[in-house]
């Protein structure tokens, strides 16, 4: 039984730090998806201003340019970060049905040797009762 709970403890460690990792990889997602949410709301706002002055329009070309460099860097970014993350969702799974196979086998020993137990005490019931006759039956 020693055997399981060890192995059963080391699966859980593994499993918590496997969810450990994906919880940082959401985190890194959640703000590669900020970032890119920010360059478009820069770039709302710069249009806003180039249709309000038209004075700026003449430098409005050069920074649409590096924003639009920034918006496929921050678009690689949350891709790379998004497939990080389904990768690390599909280890957790792994992990998680691991420690469940481990449980589950636990549950099954400790299953015979409830009933190993029970069939022993059963007969030591038995043989109890059977003496008990045999003394009855010479009294008689």
């Amino acid at each position: 039984m020693r055997p399981f709970d060890t192995l059963i403890e080391l699966s859980e460690n593994d499993l918590d730090d496997k969810r450990k990792e994906l919880a940082a990889l959401e985190e890194a997602l959640a703000e590669a998806q900020a970032r890119r949410v920010a360059i478009d709301e820069e770039l709302a706002r710069e249009q806003q201003l180039v249709a309000q002055d038209s004075d700026m329009g003449f430098a409005y070309g050069a920074f649409a340019n590096h924003l639009i460099q920034r918006r496929e860097q921050a678009d690689a970014a949350l891709a790379a970060a998004s497939e990080a993350v389904e990768a690390a969702r599909e280890v957790v799974r792994e992990a998680f049905a691991e420690l469940r196979r481990y449980e589950i086998a636990h549950e099954a020993r400790l299953e015979q040797e409830r009933k190993k137990q029970a069939a022993k005490d059963q007969m030591e019931l038995d043989e109890i009762a059977g003496n008990l006759l045999r003394r009855q039956d010479d009294r008689l």
